[in-house]
């Protein structure tokens, strides 16, 4: 009984209690952040955070600051860059684009918590701005030219039956960052890599180096350089829209101007004689900067591809003594089969290339017997193939020099044989050159075995042959032997 009456007057006080807060608030104020209940400006911290900016873009400058503050009627935030103080609510943020015209640089940030009756109270935080480069969406084109006719300065190479194949030449000597712009690679959307430079200006170039460039001679002594080829993009907001393209020479600077298309890539082939404010004779810089009457915006980013030099398919036999052993003589690809077209060879002519006595041998291609074609052609079989354009329907004459070893093995049916073969086009695919071999414009079964070169030993053929209509041909060399057998001195030349 007593404990009863007890536990009734407990909840009759508690009753009281709650009835007591719902009318007075005497037992729980609530927190008054503005007022003269309180006597200070609590200022705890402020974070400043880097994220994207209204359009999306995350390249390093966007920052935004949020400070955490109790009594303050306005904050005032001071980005430390030079603009203008920011005055925002409390409980409110700010954010600021920090500008990209360094790739990096630390700023104090200055926030202040204001009161008109408890005055104000003020924190500051260093904060280092790093400009990232922002991510390129889209990829040039891949190149087409033929792996023969280039002189990679920056590029991937060629797409070609879903794969990529490398450039066989690399200009010496490169270095991307040479210039005083921020030089970056990135990867695009479609996992290319491309080079990015920022902060372009009329005075602040980007700048590939290079040993120098002899166009006359830029591929090999005699072997020029006729055009020099860029893919170039840029977002027109992050950007530049006018590009100046330099090759320098010392003091002096070929110069090329271009105006771009906003967020296209723009593929450039500039003839080295005709396109520049002069006739481009030698360089060792590339120099990318705005043009003239350009806008450089926000990072000032250009995107660069695909830079490399060229040279025509000629009339003229390249390497035709093997000196440069395999070059200018290689398929782009091969299906199923290899693209190295014979081995390099000291067992060549005794003959010079000019048709003097060289009083010794000379360098040479040289084919073995596991490298052999026809019907025993494998994966293995080697084939040298160069491609040439000639005067339209006009005759010709395809000479060279061969040699097959006598040594004893069982010959092939037929016999042991080194064939030349004027192809009536050009292959990018070895696989369809061979395919095609018998529509051809003229061929030579060399069937004398007498042994290696030497004084005396040697055979010369010379393979007369029209050129089609369009005067895109190719010579194309192969052996059928057990033993090794050699080719040297290949010309072509007008009957």
């Amino acid at each position: 009984m007593n404990l009863l009456k007890k536990g009734i007057y407990t909840l009759l006080i508690a009753g009281a209690v709650i009835s007591c807060e719902d009318d007075n608030d005497i037992f729980r104020p609530v927190e008054s952040q503005k007022g003269s209940g309180l006597t200070e400006i609590s200022f705890s911290s402020f974070t400043a955070k880097v994220g994207a900016d209204a359009n999306g873009v995350e390249d390093g400058t966007y920052v935004t600051v949020q400070p955490l503050t109790i009594g303050a009627s306005t904050i005032t935030i001071d980005f430390g860059a030079g603009s203008s103080p920011v005055t925002i609510e409390q409980g409110g943020s700010a954010s600021y684009d920090y500008p990209n015209n360094v790739a990096s640089a630390t700023y104090t940030i200055n926030v202040t918590a204001n009161s008109a009756s408890l005055g104000s109270v003020s924190k500051t935080e260093d904060i280092t701005i790093v400009h990232k480069a922002s991510a390129v969406a889209s990829a040039p084109a891949s190149p087409t030219v033929g792996l023969e006719e280039v002189l990679s300065i920056y590029s991937g190479g060629i797409e070609l039956n879903d794969a990529t194949i490398s450039y066989r030449y690399s200009a010496s000597g490169a270095d991307y960052k040479k210039g005083a712009a921020q030089y970056a690679e990135v990867t695009t959307d479609s996992g290319n890599k491309v080079i990015q430079y920022s902060r372009l200006s009329q005075s602040v170039g980007a700048s590939i180096g290079l040993d120098e460039v002899v166009v006359a001679d830029a591929f090999e002594s005699g072997v020029a350089a006729t055009k020099i080829h860029f893919d170039v993009h840029s977002d027109f907001a992050v950007g530049i829209d006018k590009l100046k393209i330099s090759l320098v020479n010392g003091t002096t600077e070929y110069v090329y101007n271009k105006d771009l298309t906003d967020g296209e890539w723009v593929s450039l082939d500039l003839d080295l004689a005709t396109d520049f404010s002069a006739p481009v004779v030698k360089f060792d810089e590339i120099k990318f900067e705005l043009g003239a009457g350009g806008t450089a915006k926000d990072a000032a980013s250009l995107s660069v591809d695909n830079v490399y030099l060229e040279k025509p398919i000629t009339s003229t036999i390249l390497n035709g003594d093997f000196d440069a052993k395999t070059d200018h003589w290689r398929f782009t690809t091969f299906t199923d089969g290899t693209t190295t077209p014979f081995g390099s060879s000291s067992d060549g002519s005794w003959t010079n290339y000019d048709g003097t006595d060289n009083g010794s041998k000379t360098k040479g291609a040289k084919w073995t017997s596991s490298q052999s074609g026809g019907y025993l052609a494998t994966a293995n079989t080697r084939y040298g193939y160069q491609a040439l354009k000639l005067t339209p329907n006009t005759d010709y004459i395809l000479e060279y020099e061969y040699a097959i070893k006598d040594d004893t093995a069982d010959d092939p049916i037929g016999g042991r044989r080194m064939v030349g073969v004027v192809l009536d086009s050009h292959y990018t695919d070895g696989a369809d050159a061979v395919k095609n071999i018998g529509s051809n414009l003229g061929s030579h079964v060399g069937t004398i075995a007498e042994g290696k070169f030497n004084a005396t030993r040697g055979t010369k053929v010379t393979l007369e042959f029209t050129s089609n209509d369009n005067g895109e041909v190719a010579v194309l060399f192969y052996a059928v032997t057990p033993k090794d057998a050699w080719v040297d001195n290949v010309k072509v030349y007008l009957k």
